[in-house]
């Protein structure tokens, strides 16, 4: 799938109701980090277009879908999403994962893709939720996530300017061709469209 990014904001690992990930960040509870997260989101602008990049909650589906089902309304957002690798469906959960979450899923998300590319000001961007293994450091990558990655496999992903990924929950947004947008990159808010080509922009200029 390919968009343009003039309207377009990012987000991704959200864990919305994550105890651990919640203290990670700082909260002494998961209410108080999803309201401060979904405060954030309610800053993107009426109309536009949010892609979340995976991992809306880790085992509660079904309460994170319910949180942004009420975000969407209240924004008239188009919401996609790139499941990550705690979404259950994602296809590295088996088809009757799939088969059973999807339809909730899609009440709350427009589009539903693993990847999808988009132009940002002139370059060519593949955006996804895990990145490839030889191009960031992921303390998280195991064997059974590796073919999930962006490097395809056995492949390195050749052709794109710049890859756009979560996951790491790094605090690290731009590394060489690759920008971060986890929330701990991000200061726990969404990717403006005007951010996200100052981002990429650095990362594909990147001098050491």
């Amino acid at each position: 799938m390919s968009t343009h990014s003039d309207d377009v904001w990012l987000v991704s690992d959200l864990h919305l109701g994550h105890r651990k990930v919640s203290e990670l960040r700082g909260f002494a509870d998961t209410d108080a980090h999803d309201r401060v997260i979904l405060d954030h989101l309610r800053e993107v602008p009426d109309g536009a277009t949010l892609i979340c990049l995976g991992d809306i909650s880790v085992r509660r589906d079904g309460d994170a879908l319910d949180l942004l089902a009420v975000l969407k309304a209240e924004k008239g957002l188009r919401m996609i999403l790139l499941p990550g690798n705690h979404d259950r469906v994602h296809p590295m959960f088996g088809l009757d994962s799939v088969v059973e979450w999807t339809p909730a899923y899609r009440k709350v998300f427009n589009v539903i893709e693993l990847e999808l590319q988009i132009r940002v000001g002139r370059w060519l961007v593949l955006l996804t939720h895990i990145p490839a293994p030889e191009k960031v450091e992921d303390p998280y990558l195991t064997p059974a996530l590796a073919r999930w990655s962006a490097r395809g496999g056995t492949t390195s992903r050749d052709g794109f300017d710049c890859t756009v990924h979560g996951h790491t929950h790094s605090s690290v947004p731009v590394r060489p061709k690759n920008v971060n947008v986890s929330l701990e990159a991000t200061d726990l808010k969404p990717v403006s469209p005007e951010q996200l080509e100052e981002l990429v922009t650095r990362a594909v200029k990147w001098k050491h």
